[in-house]
């Protein structure tokens, strides 16, 4: 007979299947309008399934720090909003979602992750979702090439002007939802093979495996023609290196020699992925670099659109902060001289700047501390070394990854981008549940030893 605490677990974990699979969609399909109801409604599973134990436990697994900073920045935003609101600003309504009621449904989530298998079990998530974006991204541009035959409905689960897949003089260029998790998920992986490389142990098939998905989402970073995502894998290396620095002396050497030879073999992977590419997407070294250049070129003779846009984005944004250098002009705002989109004019893909004319220098230095906790948290967990200073690695140079990406992208304006802040603060939140039952324990356990003696 199966006892009544395996039987509890047991039902547990097949309670987060909803949610590893809202997880997946998130990773795979982020900004799917026709999946909006799927996500909704698994969000409304797990709610009622963290309520129910909520009621039945009579508890939640959340520290009161974590708390504390999620709902003083939710109220942050509040108060923006309701300022987006009073000035008549066009997407304050928008604004209010996203930044105030969004983080209370992730911070309600966050008490139904109870154990370190739930954690892994995401990681094992956002590994799977890896192949997958690789597997749909090939398919999808080999099947524009007329190589393979096209994908059954997707035209009718993703809209077309979602997806795009071009070959250029020397590059390639392709669009769908799934690329947009790339950012995160490739410093993640990076990460996370450096350290199974770098341990004794474990099963050689696995690093393999996971070595084979990082290549082949390399080479999907070649031809995706996206700069910032290939900034980023660029930076990762000296990403991992950075924040693996705080390890224990126990633990960095071994960590610091295999990031040098994986980085090897990624230099060299690139180096022979580029002719390999080269028959099919016109991919060369000069016709790469060239197109990652132009992103930096803000001159009246540049042939590319994309960054003379950002620029003009930029002074305006600049120009509406400077109204309202403080407080900024609310949640929602559209910034004068220029418009992004028609029906979102409030929507602009300078991210930071962004939130700087919208917050002012007081919301945006709140937000900041925000992100600053997580880091000094991170980063003292780290230091402490074991399995979780192991696994919040990847997720904080996979997050790290991401906002240097949101510079000139804003992933994080939207219900289903900023998983990207709260996957970390479900480490930093167990972990910190777990250092105060511990001290509980040693506690109980010196009063023990006392009442003896």
């Amino acid at each position: 007979m199966m006892s009544f605490e395996k039987r509890k677990n047991v039902s547990m974990n097949f309670w987060m299947w909803p949610g590893y699979f809202l997880f997946f969609l998130m990773l795979s399909f982020p900004m799917v309008v026709s999946l909006l109801q799927v996500k909704a409604f698994l969000f409304a599973i797990l709610l009622i399934f963290v309520a129910v134990r909520g009621l039945t436990c009579f508890r939640l697994d959340l520290h009161p720090t974590v708390v504390i900073w999620t709902l003083a920045l939710a109220s942050v935003s509040l108060f923006f909003g309701f300022r987006g609101m009073f000035l008549g600003t066009p997407g304050a309504l928008k604004g209010i979602q996203v930044y105030f009621v969004w983080p209370l449904v992730y911070l309600v989530l966050l008490g139904g992750i109870h154990s370190m298998r739930t954690l892994h079990a995401l990681e094992k998530t956002l590994i799977f979702s890896c192949a997958f974006i690789f597997l749909l991204g090939a398919v999808y541009s080999l099947s524009q090439l007329n190589i393979l035959p096209e994908i059954p409905y997707l035209d009718s689960l993703i809209s077309p002007d979602d997806l795009s897949n071009g070959v250029y003089d020397g590059y390639a260029g392709l669009a769908f939802p799934g690329l947009n998790s790339l950012p995160f998920l490739v410093p993640f992986l990076m990460t996370t093979v450096v350290i199974r490389w770098s341990q004794s142990g474990g099963k050689a098939v696995s690093k393999l495996w996971l070595s084979a998905i990082l290549i082949l989402n390399l080479a999907l970073v070649l031809v995706s023609g996206r700069r910032a995502l290939q900034l980023v894998t660029m930076l990762s290396p000296l990403l991992i290196l950075v924040l693996s620095s705080f390890q224990p002396m126990s633990e960095k050497p071994l960590l610091r020699r295999s990031l040098g030879r994986c980085t090897v073999v990624w230099v060299l992977a690139v180096t022979l992925l580029v002719p390999l590419l080269g028959p099919i997407y016109s991919t060369s070294f000069h016709g790469i670099a060239e197109r990652f250049s132009s992103g930096f070129d803000f001159g009246t003779n540049s042939f590319d659109d994309s960054p003379d846009a950002r620029h003009q984005q930029y002074f305006a944004l600049v120009r509406g902060w400077l109204e309202n250098p403080l407080i900024g002009s609310g949640l929602g705002a559209s910034a004068y001289g220029s418009a992004r989109s028609d029906t979102m004019p409030w929507a602009y893909e300078l991210y930071y700047s962004l939130m700087l004319f919208h917050t002012g220098l007081l919301g945006f230095m709140a937000y900041a501390a925000g992100i600053i906790w997580i880091y000094w948290t991170g980063i003292k967990i780290i230091k402490r070394g074991g399995i979780t200073g192991r696994s919040l690695l990847p997720v904080l140079v996979g997050m790290s990854g991401l906002l240097i990406a949101t510079v000139t992208n804003p992933y994080l304006a939207r219900f289903d981008g900023i998983w990207v802040i709260f996957l970390p603060l479900a480490f930093i939140n167990h972990w910190l549940l777990k250092q105060d039952r511990d001290y509980i324990t040693s506690f109980q356990g010196a009063i023990q030893l006392s009442g003896r003696l």
